[in-house]
C-alpha cells in the first residue's frame, strides 16, 4: 500500500470537500493534469480510510496507464502534483471558512488604490464582524484590521477621533485575552510540574481590568478567564469558580469548541487543586466536569481525535477514589478506543485493574498490573510520571489486602526511591505521596503487632493530614481493625 502526503491530507477530507476537491482539480486554473484527477478518481473510492490492498504503485498504473510498461515514477510524480493541489485545496477551504479572503481582498484593493471600492468592502466586513457574538482573539484583531484599513481612507480628522477611542478598547481586549490565555497554560504547568513562574506583570494587570471591569462586559470570554485566573490567586477562590460556571453555562453557545476546551481544562486544573489542599468535595466535581466534557464531545481539539492520556486517567481516578464502579465499567468499553492505538494495550489493563481492585478481585488486579507496559504511555514525562505512580500505589494496595506484607514492605522502599529521585515530580505531589506510603506502612505494622492504643494515634494522624491520597481507603482499613477490636469484646 502506498505512503504518500497526499494521503494523509484526502484522510482529513468530509464527504462535502471529497466534492468540492474534484471540482478544484477540473479547474484548469489550479490544474491542467488530466491524470491527477484520473488517480483523484480512483483514490476517492477508498476514501476515508486508504487502506485497501489494492492501492500500490502498480496497480494505479496500470488502471491509468492500461497496457503501457510500469513506470514508478509516473505514479510517484502524480502523487507529488496531487499533494502539492491538496495543499492548495486546504489553504483555500482556511482562508475562504474565515475572514482572511476578506482581508486579503481589502489590504489588494489599497495596494491598488482603489477607494471607492475599498471603503465598501470594509463596512461590508465591519458589518459580517459587529455579527459576531463571541468576542474572542479573532474578534478584537478584525476589529483592530477594520481601524488601521479605515485610517488609510479617513483623512478628516473628525472621522479619525470618532473611532480611534474604540480602537484602543480593542487593542487592550486583545492584549488582556493574550495575556490571561497564555498565563493560564502556566498556571496550569505550576500545577503539573515542578516549576515555578513570575506572574508580577499579570497581577498589575489583573488590577487594572478589576478597576474597569464594566468596560469588559462585552466579552465574556474575557471576563471568564479573568475569574479563572482569580481561582489560584485569591482566598476567596471558590467564589470566582462558581462565576466561571454561570458565566460558561450564560454563553457557552457563542464560544469556540477550542474556548470550550481551555476553559473546562482550567476549571479540572482548579478542581485537583482544591483536591490536593484536603477538599475531597471536589472529587465529584471533576468527574462530573469530565463526564460533561464527554457528553457535548468537547475532550479534544478537534471533533474525532484521541482522547488524552491524562483526561482518561483522570476519569479512571476519580472513579476509583469515588467508589464509581457503575461509570468506571461502562467508562471503559465505551473509551477504550479513543486512547491512540499503540497506549491502548497498556491503558485497557491499567483501567481493568482498577476496576478489579473495586470488585475486590485483587489477584486479577495484580496480574493486569503487571502487563501494563509504560513504554507505551511515554507521549509525556508527566503522563508516565502520573501512570507509574497510579499502578506502584494500586500494586501495594493489592499486596497489602493478599496478605503480602514482605512484598508489600519492599514495594514501599523502592517507591519511596522513584519519588526521591525524581526531577520532575511537584513537591506537593511528593509529599502526598510520601505520607500515602507511610501511612500504608504503619497499617502493616499494625495488622503485624496489633495495638489498640496506637490504633487510636494512628487514626488520628491520618483524619489530620490534608490532601492525602486514597485517604479512603485507608480508613476503610482503619474501620475493618476497629471492627475486629468491636467483635472481640463482644466475644469476650
Amino acid at each position: 500500500m502506498i505512503k504518500s502526503n497526499a494521503i494523509l491530507i484526502l484522510k482529513t477530507f468530509s464527504e462535502t470537500e471529497v466534492k468540492l476537491f474534484e471540482e478544484f482539480l477540473n479547474s484548469p486554473f489550479f490544474n491542467k493534469n488530466t491524470k491527477v484527477i484520473e488517480l483523484y478518481k480512483v483514490l476517492i473510492k477508498y476514501h476515508p480510510e486508504y487502506k485497501d490492498e489494492k492501492i500500490t504503485s502498480k496497480n494505479l498504473f496500470k488502471e491509468l496507464y492500461k497496457n503501457l510498461k510500469f513506470k514508478e515514477s509516473h505514479v510517484r510524480n502524480l502523487f507529488s502534483d496531487l499533494n502539492i493541489l491538496g495543499e492548495k485545496f486546504i489553504q483555500y477551504i482556511r482562508i475562504n471558512n474565515n475572514y482572511t479572503y476578506d482581508k486579503l481582498l481589502i489590504e489588494e484593493l489599497n495596494n491598488r488604490n482603489i477607494p471607492e471600492l475599498l471603503g465598501k468592502k470594509i463596512r461590508t466586513l465591519e458589518k459580517k464582524i459587529n455579527s459576531v457574538k463571541l468576542k474572542d482573539h479573532d474578534y478584537f484583531i478584525n476589529r483592530i484590521f477594520i481601524y488601521e484599513m479605515k485610517s488609510f481612507i479617513m483623512t478628516d480628522k473628525s472621522l479619525i477621533e470618532s473611532y480611534r477611542p474604540d480602537e484602543i478598547s480593542s487593542k487592550i481586549k486583545l492584549f488582556m485575552l493574550s495575556l490571561m490565555e497564555s498565563s493560564l497554560h502556566l498556571i496550569v504547568e505550576e500545577q503539573r510540574a515542578r516549576i515555578k513562574h513570575d506572574f508580577g506583570f499579570l497581577k498589575h494587570s489583573l488590577d487594572y481590568l478589576r478597576n474597569h471591569i464594566t468596560d469588559f462586559e462585552d466579552s465574556p470570554l474575557l471576563l471568564i478567564y479573568y475569574n479563572l485566573i482569580l481561582c489560584f490567586f485569591e482566598k476567596n477562590d471558590e467564589k470566582y469558580f462558581f462565576i466561571v460556571k454561570e458565566l460558561l453555562r450564560i454563553n457557552f453557545s457563542s464560544f469556540s469548541r477550542i474556548d470550550k476546551k481551555n476553559i473546562y481544562g482550567m476549571m479540572q486544573t482548579y478542581c485537583a487543586k482544591r483536591i490536593t489542599k484536603g477538599d475531597r468535595s471536589y472529587d465529584k466535581e471533576f468527574l462530573n466536569i469530565l463526564q460533561e466534557m464527554l457528553q457535548l464531545k468537547i475532550v479534544t481539539q478537534k471533533e474525532k481525535d484521541f482522547i488524552s492520556l491524562n483526561f482518561y486517567r483522570n476519569i479512571i481516578i476519580l472513579c476509583f477514589n469515588l467508589k464509581e464502579v457503575s461509570i468506571l465499567k461502562k467508562f471503559i468499553p465505551d473509551y477504550i478506543n479513543s486512547i491512540s492505538f499503540e497506549s491502548r494495550m497498556s491503558v485497557a489493563a491499567y483501567s481493568n485493574a482498577h476496576l478489579s481492585f473495586l470488585q475486590n478481585n485483587f489477584e486479577k488486579a495484580l496480574d493486569l498490573c503487571n502487563k501494563i507496559d509504560f513504554n507505551d504511555l511515554l507521549t509525556s514525562t508527566n503522563d508516565n510520571l502520573y501512570f507509574k505512580n497510579d499502578v506502584k500505589k494500586l500494586i501495594l494496595m493489592c499486596f497489602y489486602e493478599l496478605n503480602f506484607l514482605e512484598s508489600a514492605i519492599s514495594l514501599i522502599d523502592t517507591h519511596k526511591h522513584f519519588l526521591k529521585n525524581s526531577r520532575f515530580i511537584k513537591e506537593e505531589m511528593r509529599k502526598k505521596n510520601m505520607n500515602f506510603l507511610n501511612f500504608v506502612n504503619d497499617l502493616i505494622k499494625l495488622k503485624i503487632k496489633f495495638d489498640d492504643f496506637e490504633l487510636v494515634k494512628f487514626k488520628n494522624k491520618v483524619l489530620s493530614t490534608k490532601g492525602l491520597t486514597y485517604l479512603n481507603w485507608i480508613l476503610e482499613k482503619i474501620g475493618e481493625m476497629e471492627n475486629k477490636i468491636i467483635k472481640l469484646k463482644v466475644k469476650s
